[in-house]
């Protein structure tokens, strides 16, 4: 993970470096555990590696690094977990069943067909409700640890990847070979987006990157 790690923060300083210099210092192995005791899984070494990295961005810049979305700092990812949470401890199993009606497993079996899960740490935002995060509570054909879109408005699951690592790797062979669209937007900031898919919301591109799994 180091390895990929440094590529990506050599293509940043080439193409976006604001969204390098808006990175913060790692965090401590001590406020990982804390969040980790609080969910009640353990986290998979690829996550502690990420926030050991830098706990994700300052804010300072309107360009998310993944493709857009915010990497969230670890008080940011508890924050909105625990917003999840207090949504699903509100509700009855009978108004879960209701509002996970209409959620599907991109593979089916592979993410819980749930509209939401106190097992799904997010990592990514999208400043809508929306995230990337890890999959501590997969269904029986996924992977624990994997990565996955879950939101507000994200009702069809997808394993965006197999583990933090592979999404990470996957990034940055993404960014290096080329499917980057960088735009000045009219406040004179800079957004990150795909370029395959042509979409400006990297959870819109989602399905179209990983819709193949509906035919496995």
């Amino acid at each position: 993970m180091k390895a990929v790690m440094e590529r990506l923060e050599r293509w940043l300083k080439a193409n976006i470096p604001e969204i390098r210099e808006d990175l913060a210092p790692g965090c401590s192995d001590a406020a990982i555990t804390e969040f980790e005791n609080l969910v009640g899984r353990p986290f998979p070494e690829s996550l502690k590696d990420l926030y050991r990295w830098h706990d994700g961005q300052r804010g300072a810049t309107n360009s998310g690094l993944f493709y857009g979305l915010e990497f969230l700092s670890l008080a940011k990812a508890r924050e909105n977990w625990e917003s999840w949470k207090d949504i699903i401890d509100g509700w009855s199993p009978e108004e879960m069943t209701e509002t996970s009606a209409f959620c599907t497993s991109g593979t089916p079996d592979a993410v819980q067909a749930l509209y939401a899960n106190r097992y799904w740490i997010p990592f990514a935002y999208d400043y809508g409700g929306n995230h990337l995060g890890v999959d501590l509570d997969p269904g029986v054909r996924g992977t624990v640890g994997q990565v996955i879109n879950f939101g507000s408005d994200e009702d069809d699951k997808y394993v965006v990847a197999s583990s933090v690592a592979a999404f990470m790797e996957w990034l940055v062979d993404q960014l290096e070979s080329g499917n980057f669209a960088i735009s000045e937007e009219d406040d004179g900031s800079r957004s990150l987006n795909t370029k395959v898919p042509e979409l400006f919301h990297f959870l819109d591109a989602v399905p179209v990157l990983f819709g193949v799994q509906r035919a496995e």
